[in-house]
């Protein structure tokens, strides 16, 4: 996958976990709200190509391989 597309792909994920969150138990929305800083992080490792694969689990399980620029 194209380095763009894996971050889109990541802030969509993150987006979703984060309304995901509001509709929670507080408990539950703290979870979700700490996957969603997680993946705030993997973005910018992403994008700074610091992460060439990852894993994302939620709302489906994949495997992301960055392809070379």
């Amino acid at each position: 996958m194209s380095r763009p597309s894996a971050i889109a792909l990541i802030v969509r994920s993150r987006k979703a976990l984060l309304a995901d969150a509001d509709e929670r138990p507080s408990d539950e929305a703290e979870r979700l709200r700490a996957a969603a800083d997680d993946l705030t992080r993997l973005m910018f490792d992403v994008r700074a190509g610091r992460v060439s694969a990852f894993e994302l689990n939620e709302p489906t399980r994949m495997q992301v391989v960055v392809s070379a620029d």
